[in-house]
């Protein structure tokens, strides 16, 4: 797991440089992005950048705390 965690520093870095605007952009977005949120959850996707989004803090807390409400914006995906 320790290499992977490497893996995936490096890349959420690189990620959130290019992406440094919340894309989610709810309201009440601050719009600048401190979180990676997964849509596909943490799982065989953890290091596929096409499954990520950059969002801000409280973006990422309304996707979590609204996962239909999510997946109907297209901010997450059916894990199963």
């Amino acid at each position: 797991m320790k290499v992977l965690d490497q893996a995936y520093t490096k890349l959420r870095r690189i990620f959130m440089e290019d992406n440094p605007m919340c894309q989610a952009a709810l309201p009440g977005c601050n719009h600048n992005s401190t979180d990676v949120h997964h849509k596909k959850g943490r799982g065989k996707y953890y290091l596929v950048v096409s499954t990520w989004l950059s969002v801000c803090r409280q973006c990422h807390t309304y996707i979590e705390e609204h996962p239909k409400e999510a997946q109907e914006l297209g901010f997450s995906e059916k894990r199963i």
